[in-house]
């Protein structure tokens, strides 16, 4: 059995009543990483009452795609051995800080054009 089918019999168990068209479903998940498949079929399982339509299934799974990259991101900081959690410390005392060129190379960059404004 597939991921998609896998993914699939998950949701139909959970909506019994309410989801039809297996070959709509498995043609919309056709383009999706097994990960965001799986871990989104998770968030309707926990969150939702009813059965989620195709587009707003295809809608959360760019929200899980996020929050992987968010996750993997925090990942690759915390295991950086240049830096405290993304960030290199200049002065501790004056909280004096830029992004890491090893883990956050994106915002370094910006950073040393001058155009690094941090939230």
């Amino acid at each position: 059995m597939s991921i998609q089918e896998n993914c699939f019999d998950r949701i139909v168990a959970a909506y019994p009543a309410q989801l039809e068209h297996r070959s709509l479903w498995m043609q919309s998940w056709a383009d999706l990483e097994n990960s965001v498949l799986s871990r989104t079929v998770d968030w309707f399982l926990k969150h939702w009452a009813r059965c989620p339509t195709v587009a707003e299934f295809k809608a959360e799974t760019v929200n899980e795609r996020n929050r992987i990259t968010v996750a993997a991101q925090r990942d690759r900081m915390n295991a950086c051995p240049n830096c405290e959690s993304g960030h290199v410390v200049i002065d501790w005392d004056k909280a004096i800080v830029h992004p890491c060129q090893s883990c956050r190379p994106e915002q370094f960059d910006r950073w040393q054009r001058g155009e690094y404004r941090p939230s």
